[in-house]
């Protein structure tokens, strides 16, 4: 019934007056009741991932009524005693969203009495959420049209809608909603469990954003556990084999997070942060640099499928879909490279005049520069803007892991605090390429950052650990005025006054074993063209 009253406001119905809404919700039950009735249908993983994805697309849909009546409430003065209601339904659902949208519309709407003066911004705050939550500005539709009360179709997400100031040239939106899935992550895993947070791992396998808009697109979009899982397009990173070799497994996996998931014993804060933490620098970022080299190796072979989707996804990743249009954001919101780089950035003096990362600048900069050079399959100059990305996505990176271990070095090595398994977790995700330019300071960095029962936290002091990184700069491409300096730890203490590679580029070498990918394996990627 309130569906039916959403649609009849919004002119939201079918040819026979009914509620878009309830049609469709009744579609994605029967499609439930469909796979229920298969045998065995528990057992089979595409069965699961299948309810997965329609109990998701339910509760999608099941927004679009709330926000429809919430709206009316407020523009309707006989019905404004029901504002509160419907924001108490829907507000605490807007968690999983940008938390500065979230903050403001509780401001608005729960923590004080509505005032019909406040309606433009709440209205806009609302509309900047429709993404989140699954559905359209066009599925939502126009509030009492031709009247003097109404409230229009907003513009909602096009092709080449601005991420933090970047444009992408292919629609890679979904994509950047990765972050959500982690977020859903972060939030359910401060809650008790005693299944293993099973709900948290559905987020991390199947995703929620990529499952309800995969139709909608030209591709396959993926979790992060699919991010996990071997493919050629993965093993086109300069640094595959690196990661593959350190961690002594034979190809990408997500043990990690799985055995972190499993682990009864754990210490629950830890747990939760270093499944978190993991998802964040370990998985994105290694899935990140595969897209980089994939980019490169299709631009070389001047396929008719060319790299710039992989280029802009990789922009999506970096950037996330929490951090709004704009590259000037105070709130906050993300948690991708982008907002760690921010963050950073404050702590270690690397800020831009807007207080901003500047690494943020140059790759954004850098970002642009190779949509340019791929498009005009430029690869000589693609491969030099693509390593110098590659390896400036590292910067912050080695300042988080460089934060962690001042905040470590203060901890005695019987206690439980969840900054240890973040600092792991931040130091596992530079090791392998830490070991490949130079073992030893490697060896400290592991040291010092990874977890030992029984031996104290970064024990040879954050200063140690700064140097360890500080060996590699130069082999990575750029000098140790990135990394800048924090609470008297500096990057550059041991700098001899020989110029590093600063603003300089190092190639991008394939491993042997991403050179043996056939071509037909480079055209059919992740990305399926429509």
């Amino acid at each position: 019934e309130l569906a039916q009253s959403g649609g009849d406001n919004f002119d939201m119905t079918d040819g026979e007056g009914e509620a878009i809404v309830n049609s469709d919700i009744r579609e994605l039950y029967q499609s439930i009741q469909r796979t229920l009735s298969e045998e065995d249908y528990c057992k089979r993983d595409e069965s699961i991932e299948k309810l997965w994805l329609l109990s998701s697309q339910i509760v999608s849909k099941m927004y679009i009524p709330l926000v429809q009546m919430l709206i009316h409430s407020m523009k309707q003065e006989d019905e404004a005693h029901k504002v509160k209601v419907y924001a108490w339904a829907l507000i605490p659902q807007l968690s999983q969203c940008r938390p500065s949208v979230h903050s403001k519309l509780k401001d608005y709407l729960l923590d004080k009495k509505y005032d019909k003066r406040d309606f433009p911004r709440i209205l806009e705050l609302l509309q900047q959420s429709y993404d989140c939550l699954g559905f359209s500005c066009e599925e939502l539709g126009t509030y009492k049209e031709q009247t003097n009360d109404v409230v229009a179709e907003c513009a909602g997400y096009e092709e080449g809608h601005p991420m933090a100031g970047f444009i992408p040239r292919k629609d890679v939106r979904t994509l950047s909603k990765v972050d959500l899935d982690i977020l859903a992550v972060d939030q359910l895993l401060k809650f008790p469990s005693t299944n293993q947070n099973e709900l948290a791992q559905l987020y991390f396998k199947y995703g929620k954003a990529a499952e309800i808009d995969d139709d909608a697109f030209g591709f396959q979009l993926m979790s992060l556990h699919d991010m996990t899982q071997p493919t050629d397009e993965q093993q086109w990173s300069p640094y595959y084999n690196d990661y593959v070799e350190y961690f002594g497994r034979e190809k990408n996996d997500d043990s990690a997070i799985m055995k972190a998931f499993n682990d009864k014993d754990a210490n629950a804060e830890q747990r939760h942060a270093f499944i978190v933490s993991w998802m964040r620098y370990n998985v994105v970022p290694e899935y990140m640099m595969s897209l980089v080299g994939y980019s490169l190796q299709l631009c070389q072979e001047d396929v008719e499928v060319s790299g710039p989707e992989y280029w802009d996804a990789f922009a999506a990743l970096y950037i996330g879909s929490m951090e709004g249009s704009k590259s000037s954001n105070a709130n906050e919101d993300g948690l991708m490279l982008w907002s760690v780089a921010n963050n950073r950035a404050r702590q270690f003096n690397t800020q831009n005049d807007q207080f901003t990362a500047k690494v943020n600048d140059e790759i954004t900069d850098l970002l642009f520069a190779g949509q340019s050079e791929l498009e005009r399959n430029d690869c000589v100059n693609f491969e030099k803007t693509a390593s110098r990305v590659l390896h400036l996505m590292l910067v912050p990176l080695i300042q988080s892991t460089i934060q962690y271990a001042i905040i470590n070095e203060k901890l005695d090595r019987d206690s439980t605090d969840e900054s240890l398994a973040t600092g792991e977790a931040l130091a596992y995700s530079l090791l392998p390429i830490v070991y490949r330019y130079d073992k030893k300071a490697g060896a400290v960095i592991k040291r010092n950052m990874v977890r030992t029962p029984g031996v104290e936290p970064v024990a040879e002091g954050p200063q140690a650990v700064a140097n360890a990184f500080y060996k590699i700069l130069d082999d990575i491409g750029f000098g140790c005025e990135y990394i800048g300096q924090h609470n008297g730890i500096d990057a550059c203490e041991q700098f001899d006054g020989v110029i590093l590679k600063a603003n300089k580029s190092v190639p991008i070498v394939l491993s042997t074993t991403t050179i043996v990918v056939g071509l037909a394996s480079a055209i059919w990627g992740i990305f399926l063209t429509t």
